[in-house]
């Protein structure tokens, strides 16, 4: 997930406080941060201009010249071929002298006129991927000032390692991370601009019915005469620095705040659904969902429908026949929370991921449906002032999550981590992250835990010390010596008789260990010709065909010969792994550990390695495992 300074300076005051350092900071006491990019300090010399004259060039179809007012004494003649230019559009022109990235422009002549700087497009300044146009800014727009006096183009972005946010879906959202960012700067965290519950109050209500358990809240509201049909250039340049795409207005609304509250949102055409109906389909059925593709849905598939029409798949995606479009004047918005397991099948099964069934996958907190829409709909008062809210709240709230307090003491917490922290700086630490302190009573604490943390994240009095310690900062906390008594360990005969098993195979034979999964690689034993015996198969495999467990392990070795056996003339190698070789008497999977070797030798000579082979077993029975054995003879019917 992408994370921009910018978007969080909204929410945190981070005057004088070192960037770099602070995401450093933040990788010690949060997440792993996997890379850092400066946006826009590489572009300078762009200006706000206006387009004063457009004549066509003679002998070409698409360059016009025109003549702009840069602030200058004098307008600018400029040679551009972008398809939207037009008199009085004000636009971003780089000026003789500027810095795209590693490009600096000078004089240019084309279809041979003078050109004294380039009207630049989006990607060309790196706010957008649109390479269609030149960039459009509000008619009211000063002309002559720095393009970064208006934009955002300047910002620093961070990503971060999603297999670290699994545990935190607070974290998927700007202001979550702005909360952590909180508590790591001891800065306060500015509450969010919603829009006044009063204001949907003496209106009538959305009709909603929800028939599955599934479906934990959903909350819906209509705005009507949306006029604008883009948002605003920063809105825009947030969502691309952030991985997203503009679209127009009502749909990038809902991408904002997916991204800055981790709350997934659609919006569909107010004049086609009027109404909402959220079941499991009862039978399979076909439906087109945006991306214009023909999905096929399974019997007890959760979707969203109006008049009897599936219009979305739940948590996943909208369908193209209720998307929003440049005439959509009239918007239902939905803002709901899906049961995780369900999205994640869906998705699976379909083979679509999407950042929202993301999201919804890492459990959602169903208190945050009521935030995100009182958000939405500010946001897009703010961005289209003429835009009315033209209905109540439907709010159908099925699951309440149970509200969970701890109780645990400063003694319990020194003690855990092995130091003397002061009792300030704990309940700074906790009710900054918004743990909300019930009671003190002499050093003994009973915290409520936040709603978005208790969906799967905090459970006892641990999580709790883990949160005291890591914005304390670990660096901080003094090594000390473990104080408790010495009690000889006991040997486990299995665990030695493993390794030693390793060992031998290894030093003595100089055979390499391998590990692989558990499951056969289909298309190797296909190649092979191998057909495998399965006691169990995985439901929902990642890859369909590789489902089968297996129930021994030389087709897995074998899988290591065949696909080494062009680069070395001999082969040997080993792996301990589980194998399932059929049910228990309780009808639950007889899992054991198997030793396997398969030794190669590209001459053929199979003598050599059968005399290896007997070597190996006889020296593993006899030192290693220290059991009598015989080795029989038997017919063997494999062509060599």
């Amino acid at each position: 997930m992408k994370v921009s300074i910018n978007w969080i300076k909204d929410f945190v005051d981070l005057d004088g406080i070192d960037i770099d350092d602070l995401i450093s900071k933040f990788t010690m006491a949060v997440a792993e941060v996997e890379g850092v990019e400066h946006k826009g300090r590489d572009i300078s010399g762009v200006v706000t201009a206006r387009i004063l004259s457009v004549e066509p060039v003679e002998n070409s179809k698409k360059l016009h010249l025109l003549k702009v007012d840069a602030g200058d004494s004098e307008p600018l003649q400029i040679v551009c071929g972008a398809p939207n230019v037009r008199v009085g559009l004000v636009t971003a022109l780089a000026k003789i002298g500027a810095k795209l990235g590693d490009i600096t422009i000078n004089k240019a002549t084309l279809a041979g006129l003078d050109s004294y700087g380039m009207c630049c497009g989006g990607d060309e300044i790196g706010i957008s991927a649109d390479h269609t146009g030149i960039v459009e800014l509000t008619d009211d727009t000063k002309i002559g000032i720095d393009i970064k006096e208006i934009l955002d183009i300047e910002d620093t972005i961070f990503e971060i390692d999603n297999k670290s946010l699994t545990n935190r879906p607070d974290l998927w959202g700007q202001y979550g991370i702005a909360r952590e960012i909180s508590a790591l700067t001891g800065r306060p965290l500015k509450p969010l601009d919603v829009q006044k519950l009063e204001d949907f109050s003496n209106k009538e209500g959305i009709e909603v019915n929800v028939s599955t358990p599934d479906c934990y809240r959903y909350t819906s509201a209509k705005m009507s005469n949306v006029t604008k049909k883009t948002s605003s250039l920063n809105m825009q340049i947030r969502l691309f620095y952030c991985g997203m795409r503009g679209i127009n207005l009502l749909a990038d609304v809902t991408n904002y705040v997916m991204l800055e509250l981790g709350q997934p949102m659609h919006a569909f055409d107010g004049d086609i659904v009027k109404k909402i109906d959220v079941y499991n389909l009862s039978s399979d059925t076909t439906f087109r969902t945006l991306d214009e593709t023909d999905r096929s849905l399974k019997k007890d598939t959760m979707v969203i429908s109006t008049n009897s029409n599936v219009v979305a798949l739940a948590g996943i995606m909208g369908g193209e026949n209720s998307e929003i479009t440049n005439t959509t004047t009239s918007v239902l918005i939905e803002s709901a929370c899906f049961d995780a397991y369900k999205v994640r099948t869906t998705a699976l099964g379909l083979g679509m991921r999407t950042e929202a069934s993301a999201r919804y996958e890492k459990s959602l907190d169903p208190e945050l449906t009521l935030t995100a829409l009182l958000r939405y709909v500010y946001l897009i008062k703010r961005e289209d002032e003429g835009a009315v809210i033209s209905s109540n709240i439907t709010d159908i709230y099925n699951k309440h999550y149970d509200r969970l307090e701890i109780e645990i003491s400063k003694d319990y917490i020194d003690k855990f981590i092995g130091q003397d922290i002061e009792e300030k700086t704990i309940l700074n630490i906790l009710t900054s992250l918004e743990f909300e302190l019930l009671e003190n009573n002499n050093g003994k604490y009973t915290f409520l835990v936040p709603t978005f943390r208790a969906t799967k994240d905090i459970n006892g009095k641990a999580d709790l010390v883990e949160e005291v310690t890591r914005i304390y900062g670990y660096d901080n906390i003094i090594p000390q010596s473990i104080k408790q008594p010495l009690k000889p360990s006991i040997l486990d005969r299995a665990v030695k008789m493993e390794y030693d098993t390793k060992y031998a195979l290894a030093d003595r034979y100089n055979l390499n260990e391998t590990h692989s999964y558990i499951w056969y690689d289909m298309a190797t034993c296909h190649a092979l010709n191998i057909s495998p015996i399965s006691h169990c198969r995985i439901v929902n495999s990642i890859t369909k065909e590789n489902d089968k467990i297996r129930s021994t392990i030389i087709p897995s070795l074998v899988k290591v010969i065949y696909d080494n056996k062009g680069y070395y003339d001999q082969i040997g190698t080993f792996e301990i792994g589980r194998v399932a070789i059929g049910k228990t008497s309780d009808n639950l999977i007889d899992e054991r550990k198997h030793l396997g070797v398969v030794l190669y030798n590209e001459k053929g000579d199979v003598s050599k390695e059968m005399l290896k082979a007997k070597s190996i077993l006889e020296y593993l029975f006899e030192y290693v495992l220290k059991v009598k054995f015989d080795l029989i003879p038997c017919e063997c019917d494999i062509d060599y």
